[in-house]
């Protein structure tokens, strides 16, 4: 279930232009953390939790970090949805 509203989040995050590239690497990271978290469970089951709680947490810290580093959002406020982003690019032109 939180795969599906994942996409359909995904869905009305983006705008029509890159639409079909975003869903795409959504996808792409959905279907590659849905195969690997069992092996990550049960190593978690079989060794130490560190590992399961760790690595799923140590991605998730590194995700958030790298998208403060991105040229694009690198020292700006970050919005909630596009439609806040919109007027924001067009007073910059």
């Amino acid at each position: 279930m939180a795969l599906n509203v994942t996409l359909i989040y995904s869905t009305e995050l983006f705008p029509t232009c890159v639409r079909n590239s975003a869903l795409a690497l959504v996808r792409q990271a959905i279907l590659l953390g849905s195969s690997m978290a069992p092996f990550l469970v049960a190593e978690g089951r079989r060794t130490s939790r560190l590992w399961s709680f760790g690595i799923f947490g140590i991605a998730g810290c590194c995700c958030g970090l790298f998208v403060l580093f991105l040229p694009e959002t690198k020292g700006k406020t970050l919005t909630d949805n596009m439609d806040e982003e919109m007027p924001k690019e067009d007073s910059t032109i």
